[in-house]
């Protein structure tokens, strides 16, 4: 397992940012974070990440605790955030170089890989500044992949791109994962963003993680399934299971119960 997180929760003040989210990500796998703005996707990933410290809970990747172990868990994954930092000045190359030389151990031969990679080959040695948003998207994954990650996050990869430069980034990342078996976790707010390319997803609202499971499962699967967050969980089971043709079982965590029909209750 690439990426573990457990009952991972977040409150800025009186509010509630993230609440008991629980997700599991595989190698090769494309794992998205759909929800609405406000969410809770990017406070959800800037915790994975090591920006942002939980209030409880806990992520790893690789193995490695993404706070305790950041510098650990950091050598494991590689991040396109909102408005990658890209100089505009330099070349596609000349980029790749600044930030290798951070990094550290990462040869020229890897960095004219990277962007024969990422589809920029041709226009290595032009000025950034010249680049479609598509272009720089493409750029900051190949700046993510320098240290060779097992995991790549990627928050509103899409934000802004045209219909041709979404298209070139599914293609990438479905490289990515499935030839060479990188995990991938993607935030958007648009269903249409992630059909077709997330393996499973996972749906968020206020906070919490309302359902997951593949595109097929979530849109066309055999009845419907809910998660319900109960105050008393004993005393809202007892009356769940009253109800004829409701399928009751256990949550991720004690205060949460999983619900189940193949009809309309």
């Amino acid at each position: 397992m690439i990426l573990e997180v457990e009952h991972l929760s977040k409150r800025f003040g009186a509010r509630t940012a993230v609440q008991d989210v629980n997700l599991r990500v595989e190698a090769g796998e494309i794992f998205g974070l759909l929800g609405p703005n406000g969410a809770g996707k990017t406070t959800a990933i800037r915790m994975l990440l090591g920006l942002l410290r939980p209030d409880s809970g806990a992520a790893r990747v690789a193995g490695y605790d993404c706070w305790r172990r950041h510098v650990e868990a950091a050598r494991n994954f590689g991040a396109v955030l909102e408005s990658p930092g890209l100089y505009a000045a330099l070349t596609a190359r000349e980029n790749l170089r600044q930030f290798a030389r951070l990094l550290g151990g990462v040869s020229r031969q890897e960095q004219s890989r990277l962007l024969t990679e990422v589809g920029l080959e041709s226009r290595a040695d032009d000025a950034v500044r010249g680049f479609s948003l598509g272009m720089r998207q493409r750029l900051a994954v190949a700046q993510a992949l320098l240290g060779r990650p097992r995991l790549l996050v990627l928050d509103e990869p899409t934000n802004g791109l045209d219909p041709l430069g979404i298209r070139d980034l599914r293609e990438l990342l479905r490289r990515l994962a499935h030839e060479q078996g990188i995990a991938i976790v993607l935030s958007s707010h648009l269903l249409g963003e992630v059909e077709g390319l997330c393996d499973r997803i996972a749906i968020m609202s206020h906070g919490f993680v309302r359902t997951q499971g593949s595109l097929l499962e979530l849109v066309n699967g055999d009845g419907y399934r809910f998660e319900l967050w109960a105050g008393d969980p004993v005393r809202a089971r007892r009356v769940l299971e009253a109800i004829p043709g409701l399928e009751v079982s256990d949550g991720a965590s004690p205060a949460r119960l999983e619900l189940r029909s193949d009809r309309d209750v």
